[in-house]
């Protein structure tokens, strides 16, 4: 910048007649001053600038990963979804498959129970029929016995 300082002061010294040359000089150190300020004031925006197009593309490809990560974690527990109902339709018929198995051991048992108690009915009736058999019999030869006494 010293050097385009310089060389306005010669053109401008040479252009015009000057009267008080340090004047001049800090005329020029004043307008050079301006434009290198205008020059730093027009890198950092460029440098500013550029850096928020980074970040903003920066955002906007974290974004992207997020909205993947987050379709990847739907796809993940859609899949675990299926599979726990896959898991309970299985459990469910497997449950109702044993509740079939018991019902159909509860009615063989009931069967069985039902076959049991007819049976040990029919023994005490053959039972109660022999003992009443017995008891008319011996009445009988109580009687028979009573008949001849009395007849004798």
């Amino acid at each position: 910048m010293k050097d385009l300082a310089e060389i306005l002061e010669e053109e401008l010294s040479e252009a015009v007649e000057v009267k008080n040359p340090k004047s001049l000089h800090r005329y020029i150190s004043l307008l050079t001053g301006n434009y290198v300020e205008q020059n730093i004031h027009d890198r950092q925006y460029n440098e500013l600038s550029g850096s928020i197009k980074e970040m903003l593309t920066s955002m906007k490809e974290g974004f992207r990963r997020m909205d993947e990560r987050f379709a990847a974690q739907d796809k993940r527990f859609e899949a675990l979804q299926k599979q726990m109902d896959e898991r309970f339709a299985a459990q469910e018929s497997h449950f109702t498959s044993l509740q079939k198995q018991i019902d159909e051991r509860f009615t063989a048992t009931q069967k069985q129970m039902d076959e049991r108690f007819t049976s040990q009915e029919r023994q005490i009736d053959r039972q109660y029929k022999l003992i009443s058999l017995g008891f008319t019999a011996m009445v009988l030869v109580i009687a028979a016995f009573n008949l001849t006494i009395i007849l004798s």
